[in-house]
């Protein structure tokens, strides 16, 4: 068996326990604040805090050997290489890995996705023709008439913040039903809990829906081969955090070259049909546009759909 030297490793035990600690209060802010759920969906908000509780328990742990005026070895009595920076330059290199982005976590403001993402992402305009993201479930017991009547009336409600709740996902009764209301409407105004949804079904019957009155809101986007007069109204959707973002949207057309990529919009018009790379899709002919200020919950979230 090899020999090995005992040496005080004190410093690091402290300094990673400091990190630990400074993890976990990074993340009780952005509780605090809110912020959380621009960088991950609410449904993941409870693994935040086991998160948590485990940096904190770890971070004192590690805190209290470092302070305990005691030597220790980092030999586990195993093959594997554990051992810490051999010099002041490696152990630098090392932490700031972790010190760097606690700080800018601090330190600067949160930033929300936009048009310069969304250059390197695939726009989905009118959310997607194919089927929608089925969700497994299982129901055992049959919805009464009642309990129909009061998802439809969710369905058709304006509510828009969604910042400390996901909706979930809707049965495939629901979603029927939500596209008969959608096909039966002449006004329909896309909401933020059912966007994704509505987008797909809008897609998806689009020769019916040309000549209805549409609202949405959205930043302002545009492809380089847009005339002056397009755009896209389009928001980030999220299944989990925003590594996995996807962009969505419907395109429009009127009096917009003045406004700036980025501005948040409220946008009515008329359904119309249009190609865009070979497709067919949906464009607002618009109506009526005001500038808005972006919501407090910027991201849609795609639920999709339960397998019942």
């Amino acid at each position: 068996m090899k020999s090995h030297q005992s040496h005080d490793f004190s410093f690091h035990h402290l300094l990673r326990g400091i990190i630990l600690i400074g993890f976990m209060l990074l993340l009780f802010k952005l509780l605090l604040t809110g912020n959380i759920t621009l960088l991950i969906a609410p449904k993941m908000i409870r693994f935040i805090y086991f998160t948590l509780f485990v940096c904190l328990i770890l971070g004192i742990l590690l805190i209290l050997r470092g302070t305990s005026g005691q030597n220790h070895s980092n030999h586990c009595d195993c093959e594997g290489d554990h051992a810490y920076p051999s010099s002041f330059g490696k152990s630098l290199i090392l932490y700031l890995v972790f010190i760097i982005p606690i700080s800018t976590g601090f330190l600067f403001s949160n930033n929300v996705l936009g048009s310069s993402v969304a250059t390197n992402r695939t726009i989905k305009l009118g959310a997607s023709s194919q089927v929608p993201t089925k969700v497994s479930s299982v129901t055992n017991s049959t919805k009464s008439d009642s309990a129909t009547d009061a998802s439809n009336a969710n369905l058709s409600s304006d509510t828009q913040n969604i910042s400390n709740n996901q909706p979930e996902p809707l049965s495939q009764m629901d979603y029927n039903a939500l596209k008969e209301k959608l096909l039966k409407d002449q006004v329909i105004n896309i909401t933020d809990d059912q966007y994704v949804n509505m987008m797909t079904i809008i897609q998806d019957n689009l020769k019916s829906m040309i000549g209805k009155t549409v609202t949405t809101k959205g930043f302002v986007y545009r492809e380089k081969q847009f005339m002056q007069d397009q755009m896209i109204v389009a928001r980030f959707g999220i299944t989990c955090c925003i590594a996995d973002a996807s962009v969505y949207g419907m395109m429009a057309k009127g009096d917009v070259a003045a406004l700036q990529k980025d501005r948040w919009v409220q946008v009515t018009g008329k359904i119309e049909e249009t190609q865009f790379n070979g497709e067919d899709i949906p464009v607002i002919k618009i109506e009526n546009l005001s500038k808005i200020t972006p919501p407090k919950q910027p991201y849609v979230f795609d639920v999709g759909v339960k397998i019942e």
